[in-house]
């Protein structure tokens, strides 16, 4: 059970780590992708503005203060604009602030792109400009484009320039959405991992109290024999000559059941370590069931209970299987139906094919077991009428029946007996 534990959580925890670096992998190359692509929108905007503006002042012979002011408006451009070297005189052209900008914006144009704007161009029809970016005196990022137009009459020198602030903060905007998204995607991821821990965990848990309640079990079980001998012991010591041979045989009863009980419990922690093995080998399971018939026609003698073995008509093939675990379970089965049913009883012990299988079965005609206790009757320690069962029945026969029922890749089932009574089938593979 560990190591399927062990695998699932391993194997769990691997697509947990790969979905959250394909996860965070995929939102670093979205954030990348996005801020390229803005990037590059926002350049091709400023762009055709910034040509929009050249071919307007190229074509109109008057410059409208109006335009210059409504095209700054719209674009979000502070837009500088000179006439033969001498600023062209509207609203807050070279003023404050805007005037600080612009002259950044010239001297980027100077040292970077070698562009003077102070200079008239050197083509009469050709204009020289200038597009690029720099960081202004407050460390904010801007585009820029300068020109030298030449004009029918003297020249003019424009300088546009934009702020990529708007950018970032449209950037800033898309990171906090992708950012919630994957945090999201991770919160599920996590909670998906926490369900998905706790449904591996519960076997172990499961198991946990199943140990402690078989320890708790067991104690008691064997503090019971333990009390008898030792008030058997004690009173040996007292006891007249004509009363020793009775406290004597106490004592050899209580420890033939604790060592029963001891060799039980040293079978259940084999199987629980995966100790038990079986010797698969060819065995006619008509001649064990006649075998373990024969062992117990004494015991059912003496109670007064019909044991009957029923074979079929026609000789089975041999069953691949370990006869001697068989044989065991048979003898649990038996053990059980002989000590429910009551004197002038019958129990049945059958053998026959089972679609591509066997199914041995064993009925009797006692009381039965309820349907609320048919789930239970497998558990350790439990036993479906205490006050009925002998002391000799500690409730494990059935527990070690199943394990060894499991082993062959079988199964062993309860169910009723037509006219009262239970029958117990264990199905055996072909």
């Amino acid at each position: 059970m560990f190591e399927s534990v062990h695998r699932r959580l391993t194997l769990f925890l691997t697509c947990i780590l790969a979905t959250g670096a394909i996860l965070l992998a995929t939102a670093a190359g979205f954030l990348l992708f996005t801020q390229k692509q803005a990037s590059e929108n926002a350049e091709a905007s400023f762009n055709s503005t910034v040509n929009a503006i050249l071919a307007h002042l190229r074509s109109q012979p008057v410059l409208d203060h109006a335009w210059l002011s409504q095209t700054e408006h719209d674009g979000g451009l502070t837009l500088h604009v000179e006439l033969d070297g001498r600023p062209l005189l509207y609203a807050g052209n070279g003023d404050g602030e805007r005037g600080g900008l612009i002259a950044e914006a010239k001297a980027a144009a100077l040292s970077g792109q070698g562009l003077d704007l102070s200079l008239p161009p050197t083509s009469n029809i050709q204009t020289q400009e200038a597009r690029y970016v720099f960081t202004g005196r407050d460390g904010g990022r801007y585009r820029a484009a300068a020109a030298v137009i030449p004009l029918s009459s003297g020249w003019a020198g424009v300088v546009v320039v934009r702020s990529t602030a708007p950018e970032s903060v449209q950037l800033t905007g898309q990171l906090a959405l992708l950012g919630s998204v994957t945090l999201g995607g991770l919160c599920l991821l996590a909670l998906f991992a926490w369900f998905f821990t706790r449904r591996a965990l519960r076997p172990i848990e499961e198991n946990q109290r199943k140990q402690l309640e078989f320890v708790h079990a067991a104690s008691h079980e064997l503090r019971s024999p333990l009390a008898v001998i030792q008030a058997s012991l004690s009173a040996l010591k007292t006891a007249e000559p004509g009363e020793r041979e009775h406290f004597i045989a106490l004592a050899d009863g209580e420890c033939t059941r604790m060592s029963r009980l001891v060799g039980d419990l040293l079978a259940l922690a084999g199987a629980d370590s995966g100790q038990w093995t079986i010797r698969p080998a060819q065995v006619e399971l008509e001649t064990l069931v006649l075998n373990v018939c024969e062992g117990f026609e004494g015991p059912a003698r003496h109670a007064g209970i019909r044991l009957e073995p029923r074979l079929p008509a026609a000789p089975l093939p041999p069953c691949r299987c370990d006869g001697e675990r068989v044989a065991q379970v048979l003898s649990i089965l038996l053990d059980n139906a002989l000590a429910y049913t009551p004197a002038g009883g019958r129990v049945t012990v059958g053998v026959d094919r089972g679609g591509r299988g066997f199914l041995l079965t064993v009925s009797d005609t006692g009381p039965g077991i309820p349907d609320g206790e048919k789930a239970h009757i497998f558990d350790r320690f439990y036993r479906a009428d205490p006050s009925r069962s002998k002391r000799e029945h500690y409730g494990l026969g059935l527990c070690i029946a199943r394990e060894i029922a499991g082993l062959h890749r079988g199964s062993l089932t309860v169910g009723d007996r037509p006219g009262g009574g239970a029958v117990f089938t264990l199905a055996l593979p072909g």
